[in-house]
């Protein structure tokens, strides 16, 4: 197995790995421990794009200048915002690049799904918008229909390769 075919199995196993993760997660109920910045809110420190890694978080380990993502008080959209002030009934929030606390403030700390670990993977590399673009987040619809036009490419050629190895199997002589 040359370099090339190994890096290429490596980085395969990897995505796999990755995709298999989240695929449980998701299934699970559970909030995928990579999040995508949606907006730049967060600037210059979280960037759109960037994919950022999250833990698990309990209420009482959390304080002022945490990075935290929770769901926004009647809705089940992700915020990725900073604590700037803790309470009994929740903590109370700020984008870094906004004027102000956010306006449904008090978050219950029920709502808190995690703190962000400080890794990221950087808008650059074109991860964090590709992710944005498959799930219709930007430029909607393309990239769902670039993802299903992909998956019954996908199919066509798998059935092509089936009915192909069918019929030279057909045609082979017997032997005996």
């Amino acid at each position: 197995m040359s370099r090339g075919d190994a890096f290429f199995l490596f980085v395969t196993i990897l995505l796999l790995c990755l995709l298999v993760t989240a695929l449980t997660y998701r299934l699970s109920g559970r909030v995928v421990p990579f999040l995508v910045v949606k907006s730049g809110s967060m600037y210059p420190v979280l960037k759109v794009g960037d994919v950022i890694v999250i833990n698990g978080v309990k209420p009482e380990d959390l304080k002022v200048g945490d990075v935290i993502v929770y769901y926004k008080p009647g809705t089940d959209q992700l915020i990725v915002h900073r604590i700037v002030k803790k309470t009994q009934s929740g903590v109370y929030t700020k984008g870094d690049a906004n004027p102000g606390i956010d306006i449904w403030c008090p978050i219950p700390y029920e709502n808190v799904v995690g703190r962000w670990s400080g890794l990221k993977i950087p808008y650059w590399l074109g991860i964090g918008y590709l992710s944005l673009f498959l799930n219709g987040e930007i430029y909607p619809p393309f990239g769902p229909i670039l993802l299903l036009c992909l998956i019954i490419l996908n199919i066509i050629l798998i059935v092509k390769d089936l009915v192909e190895n069918w019929r030279s199997g057909e045609e082979s002589p017997q032997q005996t």
